[in-house]
């Protein structure tokens, strides 16, 4: 009975919130419909490697690697970094799953901290 009042105080949204709406601007959907077209939807193909080579031109290196997310850099700076089985990882207590989640996949330990101005040095 309780649940049903609830649920009668609340009507459904009328109009939608966007988060985050999508916009083209260019050739963007082209290289959309290319990548579907050549079933390279994913973070490897033409494109991307064009990605890839266009940016050690722009900075001067050898190498690039273009991610599909934060979360799969930070997993490959933690492989980078030699984390392994049991290591300790020192990580901000106020963080979202995704940020320690390569820390657990390369086997370390999380050590939450909690970061006050006054407190780092203390805690060293």
């Amino acid at each position: 009975m309780l649940k049903e009042n609830v649920l009668k105080k609340f009507s459904p949204l009328i109009k939608k919130v966007w988060l985050s709406s999508p916009t083209m601007h260019g050739e963007e959907l082209k290289y959309m419909q290319e990548a579907y077209e050549t079933n390279w939807m994913s973070t490897v193909g033409e494109n991307i490697n064009a990605v890839e080579q266009l940016l050690c031109e722009k900075i001067g290196c050898k190498y690039a690697v273009a991610l599909a997310s934060g979360t799969a850099a930070l997993h490959m700076a933690v492989k980078l970094a030699g984390v392994q089985n049991g290591d300790k990882v020192f990580c901000s207590d106020m963080t979202f799953a995704a940020t320690v989640n390569p820390v657990v996949y390369e086997g370390g330990r999380i050590c939450y901290m909690e970061y006050r101005p006054c407190s780092i040095v203390k805690g060293f």
